[in-house]
């Protein structure tokens, strides 16, 4: 557990500052963090202890940190969620309030998001939680904003109702059977999260989030080979490295990503696999390793990774695991694309599967039931 003797958002806020620094963001890097204390200006003086636990980080911290690993010029991505301190995660009158400060100061686009936030903001939602919102920059470019609604709010078994009415409800109901057609395993392979990103133009992204419980990595690489580019072949040989040898994802479910609304090409692809990462290692000095093992062909990647590191990591990483959260991976066509999901670890080393925040919730337990014809 890190000591913080400032308020939850300076702390995360000069966390995302010395990252914004090392990545060489400069004035996009400063820009960035002033978006990142405008959306957590809700917190106030709020210390760890006095926010609700939140689900964007596995020990229940509000914040999660993201950097791509490959390229030359290096995104940096932050989520947060929208919590008040004293009340339910789940209370959706903060992430409500998260909209209208984006549209108004930054002019993210709010037609997708107001055609189903009635919906996936209810005030009776059954879930721990409803909302994340987040934003992403590199150098010398704009800010996007993006957005993430929970898609149990109307209960666990509820998950594709809620997520064919969005889709419905953004005229996008023709997208159903990309749906279908990435569940191998009904009841176990399970819609989680539906991202929209918070832009009015055609490039602005639609993404569907799946836990697949209990599967092997065969069965992870046979949904995924669908895809452009992803050979079962490295599918397997990556979930292993990251996982040390590992065949099956027991504890923690692997999560893949579809891209419902974007650009079907090679080098913009279709699905993303995200191998977690805090269930799976005795610390995070073994993620360290598996990380350089699985990048050891492309330097300038490690040394991205392990400068980021530096910056978010304030104790030993052997002390136990939790720093890192997930790894996730596309194919490219020179190297594949690598993003490293990192927490800035407020509250506890040691975080259980699916995180502090969920464990009441679902158990660990595989649970989709509901429209999937």
């Amino acid at each position: 557990m890190t000591e913080y003797s400032a308020t939850v958002r300076d702390a995360c806020a000069r966390i995302l500052e010395n990252t914004a620094r090392t990545l060489q963001l400069g004035a996009s890097g400063t820009e960035f963090v002033a978006a990142f204390r405008a959306m957590t200006e809700h917190w106030g003086a709020a210390g760890t202890n006095d926010l609700p636990l939140s689900d964007v980080s596995p020990d229940g911290s509000p914040v999660e940190y993201a950097v791509e690993l490959d390229g030359h010029a290096p995104a940096l991505q932050f989520a947060m969620e929208p919590l008040t301190a004293g009340v339910p995660a789940r209370d959706p009158v903060a992430a409500r309030a998260i909209m209208p400060l984006l549209a108004g100061r930054y002019g993210a686009g709010t037609s997708r998001w107001s055609a189903v936030a009635d919906r996936l903001l209810p005030d009776d939602a059954h879930g721990p939680h409803v909302a994340m919102y987040g934003a992403e920059v590199r150098a010398g470019a704009p800010i996007r904003f993006k957005a993430w609604f929970y898609l149990d709010a109307n209960g666990p078994d509820g998950a594709f109702d809620l997520l064919f009415t969005a889709l419905e409800r953004m005229g996008t109901t023709h997208l159903w059977p990309v749906v279908q057609a990435h569940l191998h395993r009904v009841g176990q392979d399970v819609p989680f999260l539906l991202s929209l990103d918070l832009a009015d133009d055609p490039a602005a992204r639609v993404k569907v989030y799946f836990r697949h419980f209990a599967a092997d990595v065969e069965e992870v690489a046979a949904v995924l080979k669908a895809y452009p580019g992803f050979e079962p072949g490295e599918v397997r040989a990556f979930c292993k490295t990251m996982t040390d040898g590992r065949r099956r994802f027991i504890d923690q479910p692997a999560v893949t990503c579809l891209s419902l609304l974007d650009a079907q090409t090679f080098e913009r692809t279709a699905a993303t696999l995200y191998v977690p990462l805090w269930t799976y290692a005795e610390h995070d000095g073994e993620v360290r390793r598996r990380v350089h093992r699985a990048l050891a062909a492309w330097p300038q990647a490690l040394h991205r990774y392990d400068s980021v590191l530096a910056d978010i990591a304030h104790r030993g990483l052997d002390a136990g695991t939790g720093i890192h959260n997930y790894i996730s991976w596309q194919p490219g066509r020179v190297r594949p694309r690598v993003k490293v999901y990192l927490s800035p670890e407020m509250h506890d080393v040691n975080p259980p599967p699916l995180g502090v925040s969920q464990q009441d919730h679902l158990g660990g337990q595989a649970i989709a039931r509901g429209r999937t014809e």
